[in-house]
């Protein structure tokens, strides 16, 4: 009986071991996501996957200007990020200017386009792996 004890003990303290490095390990594997939109025209609508994964949609006055961040904190993986702009004027005309998406993970770009749907319309995918 004193063996199957310590038996039991010794896999309770493993069990409890392992769980704590593994909370640890979804701590430390949340990421910093930054969106940054920016175009020669002044003001975009578009929209983005938030840190819920819910999509949020900037489609009415007052439009995003240029230079717009918005930057949060994983919270697991994967994580599908996008985000799409249009220029506030004449989008897919030769004229149009430019917009350019970007997405930065821990401060690192990773995933850029500039108006590669339509003259003033760009959008943008990375996916966060575990």
């Amino acid at each position: 009986m004193k063996a199957f004890t310590s038996f039991a003990l010794g896999l309770l303290v493993l069990w409890t071991v392992t769980a704590c490095q593994e909370d640890q390990e979804a701590s430390v594997s949340s990421d910093k996501v930054t969106y940054e939109v920016i175009t020669t025209s002044g003001n975009w609508y578009g929209e983005y996957i938030t840190e819920t994964g819910e999509k949020e949609c900037i489609c009415s006055q007052p439009l995003a200007s240029s230079g717009w961040t918005y930057t949060f904190q994983t919270a697991s993986k994967p994580f599908e990020l996008h985000i799409d702009a249009t220029t506030e004027c004449c989008a897919d005309q030769a004229d149009a200017p430019d917009v350019t998406t970007n997405i930065y993970v821990n401060d690192v770009l990773v995933a850029s386009n500039t108006s590669n749907w339509a003259k003033g319309v760009a959008s943008v995918d990375f996916i966060l792996e575990k």
